[in-house]
Parts: structure tokens; C-alpha cells; sequence
């Protein structure tokens, strides 16, 4: 398993990881703004702004995820659009994507507060990991799809 940052190649695999997903995990309308971050990734358009990594398997895109830092909050990181491909589910891997993306974090910007948004399928993950809900809002991405805000503060940041 390598985890690296994602490059213009894996477009593909990465939106194949979104459609094994997609209905349950993702709204449709959600394919082509994902694409669009895609698009502009390949393009170098937010390379200073948002990173993007991939986790490779026997050359196989596994897993994608990435977090960015908002511009008006100089203590925070966000993390963005962290999938698992569906024929790699249950095995670690979004939890080792998941450490990975914080210590990158934790290294470059130390103290930051971690936040996220997610739905009622996958918030148990992240609960789990010490993420604590600040809010929900009922089918906010679509019918039947909660969206639950998440933070995890900065002394809890080592996940093992």
C-alpha cells in the first residue's frame, strides 16, 4: 500500500471509488462537483490551496482523500472528499488515509482543529476516532442524506 498525492492519472480510478459509492454514500449531484475538483487538480489550478492524496494498491486506486486550510480561519484544516473504494471497505485503509492526512496536517500547521462534514453513514467513523458532531442537518445533501459536522481539536490529533 503506498499513499501518495494524487497526480492526473488517477482521475479515473478516483472517480470509479466515487461510483462504487454512489448511491449510498454520495448524492448525485455530488459526481460532478467531485469531478470538477478533479479536473482542477490535473490542471494545477488548487495545488497551493488543497492536497490531494491517493492510496495505490497493486496499482489500483483504493482510496482518495484530502484537507485544505480556509483562508480566514488560520487555525483549522478541513478535510475533503475521503472515499474507499467499495471493493476495499473494512480493511483499514480509510483509517490509515485517515492518520496519514492528520499528521500531514499536525506537521504543517501544528495546534490546527480539524473539521469535516459527512453523513450519518460514515459519521460513526470519524466519532469513533474522536471527532465529536457539531451539528446536523437533516437531508441536506439529499433526501435521506444528513449532513453531520465534525471537529476533532488539536490534543486529539494522534489517532493510533
Amino acid at each position: 500500500m503506498t499513499i501518495r498525492p494524487y497526480q492526473a492519472s488517477d482521475y479515473s480510478g478516483c472517480i470509479r471509488a466515487f461510483e462504487g459509492n454512489h448511491p449510498e454514500f454520495f448524492a448525485d449531484h455530488e459526481k460532478i462537483e467531485f469531478q470538477q475538483l478533479l479536473d482542477d487538480l490535473s490542471q494545477g489550478k488548487d495545488e497551493d490551496s488543497l492536497y490531494y492524496y491517493v492510496v495505490e494498491i497493486e496499482n489500483q486506486i483504493a482510496a482518495c482523500a484530502g484537507f485544505y486550510f480556509p483562508d480566514n480561519e488560520p487555525n483549522t484544516a478541513g478535510l475533503v472528499w475521503g472515499m474507499v473504494a467499495r471493493q476495499f471497505h473494512r480493511k483499514g485503509i480509510g483509517k490509515q488515509l485517515l492518520t496519514f492526512r492528520l499528521n500531514k496536517i499536525r506537521e504543517l500547521r501544528p495546534g490546527a482543529s480539524v473539521i469535516l462534514d459527512t453523513t450519518q453513514l460514515s459519521f460513526p467513523f470519524f466519532e469513533k476516532l474522536g471527532f465529536r458532531v457539531t451539528q446536523v442537518t437533516p437531508d441536506f445533501y439529499a433526501p435521506g442524506l444528513d449532513r453531520y459536522d465534525m471537529v476533532l481539536a488539536p490534543s486529539v490529533i494522534s489517532i493510533k
